[in-house]
């Protein structure tokens, strides 16, 4: 039933003259982010508790170069019963000047972020109530931090290290 609606919906958007079509070649900003591809594994810590925890970050390319793909998954331990996990997608936004990404989690939540790209090392993805602050540390490294957004200030909840697994 479900390939049915969707072919219905591509064969009248076909007869009514829509043509669905897309840029043949990845927009020149998508480029910036290049260097963020495969994985990554992280150790992780708590500011709050001085726990620690392990992540690995998965980042893919896909839609012929104008999508990213990021995996990020926590792993479970005794210190870290409640590991997150989520799948971000994304993109630039031409018309804003900025980068978009929207996501989902394991407890349902979705996650939706922008971003102005690289200053200089640095990279933030900003939402209402967490940023989130990526840090480049060479072609085999990265770091990031988790900013909790509360009345009008910030608190650093997470430092993590990276490096190319």
């Amino acid at each position: 039933m479900k390939a049915a609606r969707v072919f219905g919906l591509a064969a009248s958007l076909l007869l009514g003259g829509v043509a669905v079509t897309g840029n043949a070649d990845p927009i020149k900003e998508v480029d910036v982010f290049k260097g963020g591809l495969g994985k990554w594994d992280c150790l992780a810590k708590e500011l709050g508790s001085g726990k620690t925890f392990k992540a690995t970050i998965e980042n893919s390319v896909e839609f012929d170069g104008h999508t990213y793909i990021e995996r990020y998954t926590e792993v479970a331990s005794a210190d870290h019963p409640n590991a997150w996990k989520s799948i971000f997608i994304m993109s630039y936004d031409a018309d804003s000047k900025k980068w978009v990404r929207n996501g989902v989690d394991n407890s349902g939540g979705r996650n939706a972020a922008s971003s102005t790209g690289w200053k200089g090392d640095t990279w933030v993805w900003e939402n209402d109530g967490v940023n989130i602050v990526v840090k480049r540390g060479g072609a085999k490294a990265l770091s990031f931090a988790v900013d909790v957004k509360d009345k009008g200030t910030v608190k650093r909840v997470v430092e993590a290290n990276c490096s190319r697994a």
